[in-house]
């Protein structure tokens, strides 16, 4: 950057100028021939002499000193401060927190401005923000209190760029620890404010002023990520996967305890925090499995303390010795898991009654929430003959003294005789098989088809369970049987095609008898195929499983399905056994075993791990499989506030997009369990008392246990308004007005108010969580905003330097400034110092 300048004013005066300086050029050289110095001093009283007619001829031509500084008063400069509550920590050694010391540097006596902000006011027009949660305007910083419960830093930045996007906005000082809990929007504003650079002559530099406490000393257990996953394995349906950290723990255990809504404990689980605990080292992960979780949205507590400081899920002496960390705010945090509010509802076809469809519905009774619909054939189609029956009667005599008042719909002997199992009412299948996407898509998740040749079905069936798999997301699965596969007549079918397995490819040899089961590579990794949770246990229930003797044998599978079971039979040969693949939308798989009953006939124990098997196999089925009515939130930051946006997707029975219906949305929210309150109640003492030490606990009279904490009677209703982009899309947006857990209720209603369904779902916002997750500063972030603007990273300290060095800070607006430089003193004092040095130089040689 050029500061200065120097310009001639008098150009008229160049020759006069270059003509006095070639004649004592030519003086000179004529003097210095003849002159008896000799060596360094000679050359050196020549370019002194030289030197001094020089600055002389300069001076006649007037030269004038100018150059641009920032014009009083005329350029905008933003000093922005944090005022969140993650300055508030400090560590034992300090005597300040951060936040104090930040108050203490922006903060004047008697509502005053400090001497470096009145010396920057002389310059600029200060403008002066504070932010947590939100950007607040401030004249004298008095507002910071640091009781803010977000570090918006990304938001406010952006938003003051905004805002002075037609000003003239000479840059940003802002005083920050760098942890913002709006960190996920930091590519999108980098991204944005280096654009502003590049098109900017003039750009406004970001120059973050680092803030942070000594923590030395100081011992913290913190929770980070919290996430959960599900599984259709029945012995771990929720798997709750915490990072803990710690600091000045080195070597030493924390607990993670989960709870409920209610305050109860669930599960609870040790990790080791290792050697890298010493000064905030990375974090360790840590599973912990929950058994039993209730289907719909449930809400978990999930605590993270010291291993000497744990007791039972409701003791309050654990919280209060874990008062002694530098925070507990980041010792706990709020989950939801939605795992779905059934009934799933499966569309079960079989050929005849045997004894796979037997254990397999007797294994759904205690799965209540998948419901198996059946559509069993009992007897097939035969010729129609006039001497067949008595006199006069078309009707198959299975059901003689069962005619229907509709004649038409007695089966006939040219029709099978079917029958309807846990049907929902009356019409439900009275058809048969579903002939068209409204009767089928809507009413069902999954379709198993067991021991059934491809002629019961007609093309238009075939081709409709085709894109029941591909268009609409279902799952397909077809047993094992003598009517199943290449037997069945299913290659060259539009179902055959979708199968995981290749059905004209058949190998030579006999039927595999006496096969033994076992998982494949693939399928140990899978939890809704195994039964237990340790290899040695599995492999011992592999081991005292009985033989197979019917088995569709298959000598290939297609690209990209995954065999997850296999059997070998008593001649060594190996055959796939479940088979797997996706297919458009859905999935597809292939059972090839028919005789799985016998695995459930050797004893009470086999016959339960049987069931089990049935019911997590039921449950891969129908997970993943999308409802008519789909429901997903997303919660950002819009401005400086946490926002919750809804979109509903809504389909028909085909599962076409519909969008001639009304959304109704119904918002409670929940608070968490006595840990929860716990935790807000020990925090907020020990914030009273500095964050060290024990606190004393209030003394409760009642030796009654706490009460659950009960969900919120108020409930907020909100539209949902169509989407203008996405058919059959539904949007809406919720502004939560503090942190916990939330649930939604989408009530869904067509053009006439005839009710298509509801559904639910849930979210949590641990805002504390968020902002006490880092304690020391996040330099790396500070450093990233400072790139992109051109600015840089400063110490609280290095401010009061670093202000006077902003009057060289390129700014929008200029003045130029001029200073002669002809007539200055230090000009002629330089050029009389020219000629006195070469008169002292001759004097010294003996010459004059």
């Amino acid at each position: 950057m050029l500061l200065a300048s120097v310009v001639f004013s008098n150009a008229d005066w160049f020759w006069p100028a270059v003509a006095f300086g070639v004649l004592g050029l030519v003086f000179l050289v004529a003097g210095y021939r003849r002159s008896p110095l000799r060596g360094g001093a000679r050359v050196l009283a020549f370019f002194l002499k030289l030197t001094g007619i020089v600055l002389l001829a300069l001076c006649l031509l007037e030269p004038m000193w100018t150059g641009e500084s920032p014009k009083k008063g005329a350029n905008d400069l933003v000093v922005l401060a944090d005022n969140s509550r993650g300055l508030s920590v400090k560590g034992p050694a300090a005597a300040k927190t951060a936040g104090e010391t930040l108050a203490a540097k922006v903060k004047g006596a008697d509502g005053l401005l400090p001497d470096w902000l009145e010396t920057l006011g002389d310059t600029f027009r200060l403008q002066t923000y504070t932010f947590d949660s939100r950007l607040r305007r401030s004249a004298d910083f008095s507002e910071l209190d640091f009781s803010g419960d977000a570090s918006a830093l990304l938001t406010a930045v952006r938003s003051l760029r905004a805002r002075f996007d037609q000003r003239p906005l000479a840059g940003m000082l802002v005083f920050t620890d760098g942890n913002a809990t709006d960190a996920d929007l930091l590519d999108e504003v980098l991204a944005e404010l280096k654009a502003n650079a590049a098109g900017s002559d003039r750009p406004a530099p970001v120059f973050p002023v680092v803030t942070g406490a000594d923590l030395s000393g100081g011992k913290d257990v913190a929770l980070g990520a919290v996430t959960a996953a599900q599984s259709p394995f029945e012995d771990a349906p929720v798997t709750i996967t915490a990072e803990v950290g710690g600091r000045g723990m080195k070597g030493e255990k924390a607990i993670v305890i989960v709870g409920n809504e209610a305050g109860e404990e669930l599960a609870r689980s040790e990790v080791d925090l290792g050697d890298e605990a010493g000064e905030g080292g990375a974090p360790r992960s840590v599973r912990i499995q929950v058994p039993v979780v209730k289907p719909g949205v449930s809400f978990f507590d999930v605590v993270a303390v010291a291993a000497e400081q744990a007791g039972s899920w409701n003791d309050a002496e654990t919280l209060r010795r874990t008062a002694g960390e530098l925070t507990l705010e980041n010792n706990r945090r709020l989950i939801a898991v939605d795992r779905g509010l059934g009934p799933y509802r499966i569309l079960y076809v079989g050929g005849r009654p045997n004894w796979e469809y037997k254990f397999l519905r007797r294994s759904l009774e205690r799965d209540t929430e998948v419901e198996l619909v059946s559509l069993i054939r009992i007897a097939k189609r035969e010729p129609k003959f006039e001497w067949r029956g008595r006199s006069g009667e078309a009707s198959n005599p299975l059901f003689r003294g069962f005619e229907s008042d509709i004649p038409e719909e007695t089966q006939r002997y040219d029709q099978p005789v079917l029958m309807r199992l846990n049907t929902e009412d009356a019409d439900e299948l009275r058809d048969g098989f579903p002939k068209s996407e409204e009767e089928l898509f809507g009413a069902y998740r999954a379709i198993i088809l067991d021991d059934i040749e491809a002629e019961f079905f007609t093309r238009e069936q075939l081709n409709l369970i085709d894109r029941f798999v591909g268009t609409r997301g279902g799952t397909l699965l077809m047993m094992g049987g003598q009517e199943s596969f290449q037997p069945g007549g299913w290659n060259n079918t539009p179902v055959g095609s979708i199968l995981p397995i290749y059905l004209d490819r058949i190998g030579g040899g006999g039927p595999a008898l006496g096969a033994v089961f076992n998982l494949s590579r693939e399928g140990w990794l899978e939890p809704w195929v195994r039964l237990r949770a340790k290899q040695d246990a599995e492999e011992n229930r592999l081991a005292y499983m009985p033989e197979f003797f019917a088995v569709n044998r298959v000598q290939a599978i297609k690209p990209g399905a995954s065999v997850f079971a296999t059997v070998t039979d008593r001649e060594q040969r190996q055959h796939p056994a479940l088979v797997t693949q996706r297919y458009g939308e859905g999935r597809t798989a292939s059972l090839m075993i028919a005789d799985l009953w016998r695995w459930g006939m050797k004893d009470a124990e086999l016959r339960a791990d049987m069931e089990k098997m049935w019911r997590q196999m039921m449950r891969w089925l129908v997970v993943d499989v999308d409802d008519r009515i789909e429901i997903e939130t997303r919660t950002e930051t819009e401005g400086a506030n946490p926002v919750t946006r809804f979109s509903v997707r809504v389909r028909n029975d085909a599962f076409r997009p519909q969008d001639d219906a009304s959304v109704r949305l119904e918002v409670t929210k929940a608070t968490g369990g006595n840990m929860a309150a716990a935790v807000a109640k020990e925090e907020s003492a020990s914030s009273k008392e500095g964050g060290q030490g024990p606190v004393e606990e209030e003394k409760n009279d009642s030796s009654e246990p706490p009460e659950p904490a009960e969900e919120s009677e108020k409930a907020t209703e909100i539209f949902a308004e169509p989407s203008l982009e996405d058919a059959g899309l539904f949007e809406a947006a919720f502004y939560p007005p503090d942190s916990g857990g939330y649930r939604a209720k989408a009530t869904v209603r067509d053009g006439e108010g005839k009710l298509l369904g509801e559904k639910e779902t849930g979210w949590a916002l641990n805002p504390a969580a968020d902002e006490f997750q880092l304690l020391e500063p996040n330099r790396a972030l500070l450093e990233s905003l400072a790139e992109a603007t051109g600015g840089r990273i400063l110490e609280l300290d290095e401010v009061p330097g670093f202000v006077e060095t902003l009057n060289a800070l390129e700014t929008p607006v200029t003045e130029t400034w001029t200073r002669p430089l002809w007539h200055a003193p230090w000009v002629f004092l330089l050029a009389l110092l020219c000629f006195a040095g070469e008169w002292v130089l001759r004097r010294a040689k003996g010459v004059l």
